[in-house]
């Protein structure tokens, strides 16, 4: 009789305990469900800005295309994102200069989700994430026709690639040192999906929509602009300039 007791009250014991934990979990795992609902809406409204910025920078020479930043990023984010209940575009400036680096364009986003939870709690998360670019600028020169003496000046000349802060030879452009150099791009969620962040230069804590550095089809990271590794970014002069600067042919390519 004993025993029969015992084990009736154990029973009862994880019966009594399985009432209390199981709840628990169950709201456990229903608000990691809402958190990662949360960081979903997140990853798509960065993602949207940067591609509008992308899209407004590659248009900036008209100068006018960068004024429509704010409306095409604010119409992107409450169009693919219907769950945010407010969203704000923050510190707007257009086409600015920060004493280095002009035809800058910045801004934040401000987001906020309400969302009902179990149980009848709720909870609002905001977010806030800045954004900076440079317009795709240059200089529009408008001159006198050349001339034959001009195009037979302009014929003579021979572009070559060199490595302004190391290397003293110039290359071709098929050169696999010139193949191998670094090129900006601009930090997205698709970039660091495909690339690691430099451990030299700690470049995974740079945000979405900063111009990164990467270089070619083997390397696996993306890099600051204070990275040490990207010394080797190239920029063409004349092969007559180069020679003037002390530069030798590759031996590899001969130079051109």
């Amino acid at each position: 009789m004993r025993n029969n007791i015992k084990h009736v009250s154990k029973k009862g014991f994880y019966t009594v305990e399985a009432a209390v934990f199981l709840p628990l979990v169950l709201l456990a795992v229903l608000s990691l469900g809402y958190f990662m609902r949360v960081e979903g809406t997140w990853e798509n409204c960065i993602h949207g800005a940067v591609d509008e910025s992308a899209l407004v920078a590659s248009k900036s020479y008209d100068r006018a295309n960068a004024t429509l930043v704010g409306p095409a990023v604010s119409k992107r984010i409450n169009t693919d994102n219907p769950v945010i209940d407010e969203m704000k575009l923050k510190g707007l400036k257009i086409m600015y200069s920060d004493g280095l680096t002009d035809d800058l364009t910045s801004y934040t986003i401000h987001t906020s989700i309400d969302l009902q939870l179990p149980l009848g709690f709720s909870r609002t998360f905001t977010m806030e994430q800045g954004i900076k670019f440079r317009g795709f600028t240059g200089v529009d020169e408008r001159g006198e026709p050349m001339g034959a003496e001009g195009l037979e000046s302009y014929a003579g000349q021979r572009p070559v690639w060199v490595f302004p802060h190391s290397g003293e030879k110039y290359h071709s452009e098929n050169c696999t040192y010139v193949k191998a150099s670094v090129s900006p791009k601009v930090l997205t969620e698709a970039l660091k999906r495909k690339y690691d962040g430099c451990g030299l230069c700690n470049s995974k804590d740079i945000q979405a929509g900063t111009i990164v550095f990467c270089f070619g089809s083997e390397d696996t990271s993306y890099h600051s602009g204070m990275c040490s590794s990207i010394d080797r970014h190239t920029a063409v002069i004349d092969e007559s300039e180069a020679a003037k600067k002390g530069y030798r042919p590759c031996s590899k390519c001969g130079g051109g």
